[in-house]
Order: C-alpha cells, then sequence, then structure tokens
C-alpha cells in the first residue's frame, strides 16, 4: 500500500514538473519576442497557449469533485456573461471592444476571456490559503493580487490585440468591477469546496512576469 502512494506520489511529481519545464519554455519565448518584431508573429497564437494552459490547470484539478464541475461552470458563464454585459452596454467595466487575438467570438466576446477568469480565479483560491485571515477577508485580497496582475494587463492589452478602450485607458470601474467579481468567485470556491490546485500560483507567476515583460517593451519602444 505504501509503495504504491509513493509511486503515485513520484509520477505526480514528475507530470508537474515537466509540465512546468514546458509552460516556462513558452512564455519565456513569449517574454524575449516582446522585445522583437517576432512578438506580433507568435501573438496570433495566444488562444492556442491559453487554452493548453487551461487544460493543465484541469489537469491538477480534483475532476472527480462534482462541486467543483459545478464551481468551474458558474464561472464560465458568470464571467462570459459579465463581459457580455461589459462589451454591449458599457457600465461595469467601460468602453471597450474586444479585438482578434483572444480568438473566437461569441456575439462581440472572446470564449478564451472567461478561460481567463476561470484561470486567475484559481490561482486567487491559491493564493488565499496562505493568508491567515477570516473567509472574506482571503477573498477580499486574494482577488486584489488578481487585479494587480489587470493593471499590467490593461498598459498592453491593444498592442498585443486583446482589447481596446475607447479612451485608451481603463476607467477606475473597471479594476473595481475585475475586483467585486473575482472576489464573489474566489469566495465561492473557499466557502464550498476544499480542494487546492497544485500549479495555480505558478501559472499566475508566468502570466505576471509575462505580461511585465510586454511593459518593458512597450516603455522601450
Amino acid at each position: 500500500m505504501k509503495a504504491t502512494l509513493l509511486i503515485s506520489n513520484a509520477k505526480s511529481f514528475s507530470a508537474e514538473k515537466w509540465v512546468k519545464i514546458v509552460l516556462f519554455i513558452f512564455y519565456a519565448v513569449g517574454c524575449i519576442a516582446a522585445f522583437f518584431p517576432l512578438n506580433q508573429l507568435i501573438l496570433p497564437f495566444t488562444p492556442f497557449l491559453l487554452f493548453s494552459t487551461f487544460l493543465v490547470l484541469l489537469y491538477f484539478e480534483d475532476q472527480k469533485d462534482t462541486r467543483l464541475k459545478i464551481w468551474y461552470t458558474f464561472v464560465f458563464i458568470g464571467s462570459f456573461l459579465v463581459e457580455w454585459v461589459g462589451v454591449h452596454k458599457g457600465f461595469l467595466f467601460g468602453k471597450y471592444v474586444y479585438l482578434d487575438n483572444l480568438g473566437y467570438k461569441l456575439d462581440g466576446v472572446p470564449l478564451l476571456i472567461a478561460i481567463n477568469w476561470l484561470i486567475l480565479a484559481v490561482a486567487g483560491v491559491t493564493f488565499s490559503k496562505k493568508i491567515k485571515l477570516n473567509i472574506y477577508l482571503k477573498a477580499i485580497l486574494s482577488a486584489a493580487l488578481v487585479v494587480l496582475l489587470d493593471v499590467f494587463i490593461e498598459r498592453v492589452c491593444e498592442p498585443l490585440g486583446f482589447w481596446k478602450w475607447s479612451g485608451g485607458m481603463p476607467p477606475l470601474k473597471n479594476y473595481i468591477s475585475w475586483w467585486v467579481f473575482m472576489t464573489l468567485f474566489i469566495f465561492l470556491r473557499l466557502k464550498f469546496l476544499r480542494s487546492n490546485n497544485s500549479i495555480s500560483v505558478y501559472i499566475y507567476i508566468l502570466f505576471f512576469t509575462y505580461f511585465l515583460f510586454q511593459n518593458l517593451a512597450l516603455i522601450q519602444l
């Protein structure tokens, strides 16, 4: 029994290690390309990379947990609807329109943007496990870390072909709305689920580093 458990843990560790290496290579290429014309050639592959990252995230989840599946479905549909309202009504985030580098759009909203919400929400949940406070403050503070990443994304979203703000930069309510909805999504998982995703923070770090490099490249230009 113990031998079987050790073998299983060894395989799991090996899989996670190699997945991290592969992800690192892909995102490192993106970081380096940010400073060269090559960047415009690889940006159309963003949907492939984002969806692949999402599949990696799913692999390290408890795929037999029905409540977890419900949470994933709720966050996906909820975030898509929030984005739809944002795009078509403008009162949640401000006036913006999605461009082409996030792939297929359903009524003006890329399906991958909902997947992006999911990835960041899972990372926020994992961050919250490190915070020694009550569940409400855990959700609030970990959602703030997600919004911090959004600050970096917003500065380069148009050059990367993701989305475009009518005023050039997002209004304050964009970050407030992001924070409110992300807090809700994180809180629901903390309240009703105990599972943790071992690779989600690593993915957040890759995201953060990638967009940091994109910002540095923009400043250099």
